[in-house]
């Protein structure tokens, strides 16, 4: 796949710094990592970080420029959240509710494999990057950088490999030199919508063969869920549910 990839801020602007931890060089080690595994499992990947912008908007102009210079499959933004020193977690930013299920599944395999709080999929359309650029754009904030019980819990590793998973199916854990034999096959499930008075016999079918899975609420009062990256025992347990059920769905 042709992927774009950059950290977010730079020297000269700054992002969220705190307790000697500066955003910029956090995003330096995860941007770094995830394109040395992906280029090690064969995907064409472009470091768009801009080092020269002077002000954010000039930053986001030029990333935005760099990106969009070639045809691209998907992009990613490194960042860390920043607030009070209380708040906590993962979360990752996309534009709409088309991205959102993998936003998601980011989120969640970075919160299984760091110990952080799974904050979720969250749409900012109003963002640049994710606004402007020519693909699917996932900006994750990969913790809380003024808060000490996420630092503590930082790895490079996890995060990167959390990532490339969820959204590639593909295992990198144990760093770039451990790179695993690449895997189309992610076991996951997406349902069609159906209507909320079936979510608890819905998850207590999850829940009787050990799966989780996020759930979504649409606009028009419906409801539906993607699940985790599972074994094939799981998928094909949770698969004959859903056929008893006659719900439509689709494995990824």
């Amino acid at each position: 796949m042709n992927v774009s990839s950059h950290r977010g801020h730079n020297e000269i602007v700054p992002g969220a710094n705190y307790g000697g931890r500066k955003e910029h060089l956090l995003g330096d080690q995860t941007n770094g990592e995830f394109i040395k595994k992906l280029r090690a499992l064969g995907h064409s990947v472009e470091d768009d970080t801009d080092n020269v912008g002077r002000t954010q908007s000039a930053i986001v102009g030029n990333q935005v420029r760099n990106i969009n210079d070639r045809p691209n499959d998907v992009g990613f933004a490194w960042h860390n959240n920043a607030y009070d020193g209380k708040a906590h977690g993962v979360e990752v930013l996309c534009y709409s509710a088309k991205e959102a299920p993998m936003a998601a599944r980011i989120s969640a395999e970075i919160a299984k494999r760091t110990g952080w709080e799974d904050r979720g999929a969250k749409l900012r359309p109003d963002l640049g990057v994710i606004r402007s650029s020519n693909c699917p754009f996932y900006l994750v904030e990969a913790g809380f950088i003024d808060n000490e019980g996420d630092m503590a819990k930082w790895n490079v590793d996890a995060i990167t490999s959390a990532v490339i998973f969820a959204y590639f199916g593909q295992e990198t854990s144990g760093g770039s030199q451990n790179v695993a034999t690449p895997s189309s096959k992610q076991n996951i499930i997406q349902t069609g919508a159906f209507s909320p008075y079936e979510v608890q016999d819905a998850m207590q079918a999850l829940t009787s063969v050990k799966m989780t899975a996020t759930f979504f609420l649409k606009s028009d009062g419906l409801t539906y869920f993607v699940t985790e990256p599972t074994s094939d025992v799981q998928l094909n347990a949770m698969k004959g549910y859903l056929d008893r059920k006659g719900w439509w769905y689709e494995v990824k």
